[in-house]
């Protein structure tokens, strides 16, 4: 073990713990990484700002504008008024399985924590309506923890992919497509749903036991935006378009953004105030020195240093694909639960990437699965965007931990059950 091995995985560790703690906030924790990374000359100075103008924070600062777009134009209020009525709002159960399947499938075109963002209202309109029959408090946890394991379904669905896909272009290997994880992401997002219809929606009867009135009342008092038409059908027209380019990579997916903003910004169908001050810049922060981190473990040789352990491990030049695969889906799937997703995925895609390297695989058949569980973070506030925006709910602790336990529990192993007879070798 190397010097700079040595104090990459100390200040991996380090870091580990400031996250779980809290002590100091989350992007402090992350810059303070990098700053130690940089000093400590296993990363350029350049690097600690140099992602902020790299293709994964650029895409992901770009898609957010335009998905912004939809709020602006009052689709996604158009959205819940057509499509969340009828029997949807009479039975909580009902209504509950249709929200997750709503953002599980969702979050192949948006960002997942735009999208929680966005189902706060919508929610809250929802329970109006009812008059009774439903209750927020279930409605938004279900909401925000599908959003989490769906997040995986595209690569605009979260931070954390982007942070896998940054790890994968650093090492100079076979990138993810746009639906890569799809297959596997989508079995998860049924699960889940399924999950808080039955299970879940009991344990929360027993646990959530405060009155979420106040939470509706706000929300629902939104203003109905009013917008021409054409405005609306640019918007979708944009957003539709740029992901078929996506799709078919017709050019650099960062150019079809720009051009798409363009168009909304031209055309008024979006205000560039409004669009600038919807991006996550938190998320962008944490994310930008994730992949300082993410860089480090792989120039210090950390990522083929811990992949050699884990390989000796399961077996060495014997192990096998399924061994391996249980191991780093385990020890992902559960420090996830922990820390940011986005950090734990540019952690280990370096990882991962070494040891496929090792095996003689394509390191997706190992990125995407990690990937795809990593992204699982539903036990606590504090792995996923998504699960803190869920907070407006008035959850606490130990709301998540009852809840999210057992569907973790049930994720994980399949997971990589899916992924076996998916990604398998």
């Amino acid at each position: 073990m190397t010097s700079q091995i040595l104090f990459t995985m100390v200040t991996i560790i380090i870091m580990f713990i400031l996250m779980v703690t809290e002590v100091i906030p989350l992007p402090a924790t992350m810059a303070l990484a990098g700053v130690a990374l940089c000093f400590a000359g296993i990363v350029e100075p350049a690097k600690l700002y140099s992602e902020w103008g790299g293709s994964t924070i650029m895409f992901l600062i770009l898609m957010s504008i335009i998905v912004d777009a939809l709020t602006q134009t009052g689709i996604v209020q158009d959205l819940s008024d057509k499509i969340f009525i009828g029997k949807l709002i009479e039975n909580q159960r009902v209504a509950i399985f249709a929200v997750c399947i709503f953002c599980g499938v969702a979050t192949g075109f948006l960002s997942n924590t735009a999208l929680v963002v966005m189902m706060i209202p919508v929610l809250a309109a929802m329970v109006v309506k009812s008059n009774g029959a439903l209750k927020f408090k279930y409605m938004l946890l279900g909401a925000a923890t599908e959003a989490t394991v769906g997040g995986s379904v595209s690569l605009i669905g979260g931070a954390p992919n982007l942070a896998m896909q940054g790890a994968l272009e650093e090492a100079g290997v076979e990138t993810m497509g746009f639906f890569s994880a799809a297959p596997l992401s989508l079995i998860l997002v049924v699960i889940t749903a399924l999950y808080f219809s039955t299970i879940g929606y009991t344990l929360m009867q027993k646990v959530c036991d405060f009155d979420d009135t106040e939470i509706v009342r706000q929300n629902s008092q939104t203003e109905k935006i009013i917008c021409p038409l054409w405005k609306k059908a640019l918007t979708l027209i944009v957003l539709v378009s740029c992901i078929v380019c996506f799709i078919m990579e017709v050019t650099n997916n960062q150019l079809v953004c720009f051009i798409g903003i363009i168009v909304l910004w031209v055309s008024g169908c979006a205000k560039p105030k409004e669009s600038l001050k919807a991006v996550d810049w938190n998320t962008m922060w944490v994310l930008s020195f994730a992949l300082v981190v993410a860089a480090a473990v792989n120039t210090s040789g950390t990522g083929a240093y811990i992949a050699d352990l884990v390989l000796t491990a399961c077996g060495a030049e014997n192990a096998s694909y399924t061994v391996v695969l249980i191991a780093v889906c385990l020890i992902g799937g559960v420090l996830t639960q922990v820390m940011s997703n986005t950090a734990t995925n540019a952690m280990f895609g370096p990882i991962c990437i070494s040891i496929a390297l090792s095996l003689g695989i394509s390191p997706l058949a190992l990125c995407i699965p990690v990937m795809v569980l990593v992204n699982c973070a539903v036990i606590s506030p504090l792995g996923s965007p998504c699960m803190t925006v869920a907070l407006a709910g008035g959850y606490r602790a130990k709301d998540y931990l009852y809840v999210g336990l057992p569907l973790m529990l049930i994720l994980i192993p399949t997971g990589v059950i899916g992924a076996l007879l998916i990604y398998g070798i």
